[in-house]
């Protein structure tokens, strides 16, 4: 009866999310799609082992990009993460989740980009007006996720997105939900991780209408090894992205003394990305659960990124 259960709410999610991927995700509508940043991953791990985050959701920084993944925080659980692009552009996401024994997990997140000051130019001030510009985009999340079954979580988000051009004076707002799940396969010693992402309202700037990125990812991670004291794991990912063609991911990671974690990944059909590169340390001696992550993302004609994520649970 239990697994009859299941197996209707999987139903029912993948019908659902196949309807709306017909309805948002039809053909690759490139130039036509706003709020890149939405698409950004906010776990330096999940950057690290190629950008296949789905199914490793863990903790408060996957309330970026599998809501699900929250339950794993037992009591209350703490992210930040901070990523240097080129082009003097920052991504920064910190969010907070509180796991509510019987209800629950509930979690609070906000993710920005922004941009250093630029010089203001006109066709009669080509050299500079004196004055200075920034752009910047936020979005302030709130999500929701229960355990269904033994095996089964799913997760649930919504998000306020504000997006400014030219500092405060020429801007956009909109709002989007999330939806994901994580189902756990023991006997096969791996999990599924399915999300749907950035479904809302379109934003307008000035005369021109665009779509939030909407995304529909499906991953899965398999243990290949694990021990007392060491793990090894990979994980692949297929998502199809309104504005792009489908895209794969793969990664591994491996973690020795159940401290230090190294990992790598390779990211395919993607223009400009590639290959990807990280590492964990566990911060226990602070006297609580911490990771400390980073991760590298390759490309192949720009300067490669950094990302640093801190996740404690208390």
């Amino acid at each position: 009866m239990k697994t009859l259960r299941v197996l209707t709410k999987l139903s029912i999610i993948a019908s659902l999310s196949l309807i709306i991927l017909c309805q948002t995700i039809a053909g690759n509508r490139s130039g036509t799609v706003s709020e890149q940043f939405l698409k950004f991953s906010t776990s330096a791990r999940a950057i690290g082992i190629g950008g296949a985050q789905v199914a490793v959701a863990e903790g408060p920084s996957s309330l970026g990009f599998n809501p699900a993944g929250i339950l794993s925080v037992n009591n209350i659980g703490v992210g930040l993460t901070y990523t240097s692009w080129f082009a003097n552009i920052q991504h920064s996401f910190a969010g907070i989740v509180k796991n509510l024994p019987g209800f629950g997990a509930v979690g609070v997140s906000i993710t920005t980009l922004t941009t250093d000051d630029m010089i203001e130019t006109t066709p009669a001030f080509p050299e500079g007006t004196g004055r200075t510009f920034r752009a910047s985009d936020f979005a302030i999340g709130l999500a929701y996720a229960r355990q269904v079954t033994d095996q089964f979580r799913v997760g649930l988000s919504g998000k306020v997105i504000q997006s400014y051009l030219y500092n405060t004076e020429i801007g956009t707002s909109s709002f989007g939900f999330d939806i994901g799940t994580l189902y756990d396969i023991p006997i096969l010693r791996s999990h599924i991780g399915v999300s749907l992402t950035n479904i809302g309202k379109d934003v307008k700037f000035l005369n021109e209408t665009y779509s939030l990125p909407t995304a529909l990812r499906f991953g899965v991670l398999v243990d290949v090894m694990k021990e007392a004291d060491y793990q090894f794991i990979t994980t692949l990912q297929i998502a199809r992205l309104n504005d792009a063609d489908e895209q794969y991911n793969f990664g591994a990671e491996y973690v020795f003394n159940n401290t230090f974690a190294l990992r790598g990944g390779w990211k395919f059909s993607y223009d400009q990305e590639n290959i990807t590169a990280g590492f964990g340390v566990k911060l226990n001696s602070l006297g609580f659960d911490s990771m400390l992550d980073y991760g590298y993302n390759n490309f192949k004609y720009l300067p490669g990124t950094h990302s640093f994520t801190l996740q404690v649970q208390l």
